[in-house]
């Protein structure tokens, strides 16, 4: 929610967010659908064609149709604990398949180790929404720091400068994913 509130603030850009979550809600399967464009969004409907798709839990890779309708020349962010040598070993074929034949662009990034090293547990989607950020340059990206530390404060301020600190770092520390090379021959799988 807050990307879509910070781009809507900080551009001239139309903005529309729609969210399905699972029963579990918390620690549950969540589905964020972001729009933002030049041009006035006149209805409501899921993202169907996305052109950025960012899967948190590697699992999902098995467990979901992660790829289905990325756009080609797309761009797909990881959430992994693999290396990239691991990911281009353990990608689920029909996955690789799509990102050689679509020609999409893979990143990856640990932010699960990320949030247990700074404290944070599990909780990865502030590291992840700075990558969003960084990778996509929707709005510069000095300007998506500046914007993503002012909603921790307004988020987590009344919980002290500790988780305030703990969450500026996550920010931080977004810009530390991998570009992943796609092998052609995956096209042939």
């Amino acid at each position: 929610k807050n990307s879509v509130k910070i781009i809507g603030d900080n551009t001239d850009k139309y903005c529309q967010a729609y969210f399905s979550y699972d029963s579990k809600k918390s620690g549950g399967f969540t589905c964020s659908h972001l729009r933002f464009g030049d041009n006035p969004i006149r209805s409501t409907y899921l993202v169907t064609t996305p052109d950025f798709v960012a899967c948190h839990v590697q699992a999902y890779l098995r467990l979901y149709d992660v790829t289905k309708g990325l756009k080609k020349n797309g761009t797909f962010l990881l959430n992994t604990v693999w290396s990239a040598e691991e990911v281009k070993k353990n990608l689920p074929d029909n996955v690789k398949k799509y990102f050689a034949q679509n020609n999409i662009t893979l990143y990856i990034i640990n932010a699960t180790m990320i949030a247990q090293e700074i404290g944070l547990g599990n909780r990865t989607n502030t590291i992840l929404q700075s990558a969003f950020f960084k990778i996509t340059n929707v709005i510069p990206f000095d300007l998506a720091v500046e914007q993503m530390k002012k909603f921790i404060v307004k988020s987590y301020g009344k919980k002290g400068e500790d988780v305030v600190n703990k969450n500026n770092a996550a920010v931080d520390c977004g810009t530390e994913f991998e570009k992943v090379e796609i092998h052609a021959e995956w096209a042939r799988i």
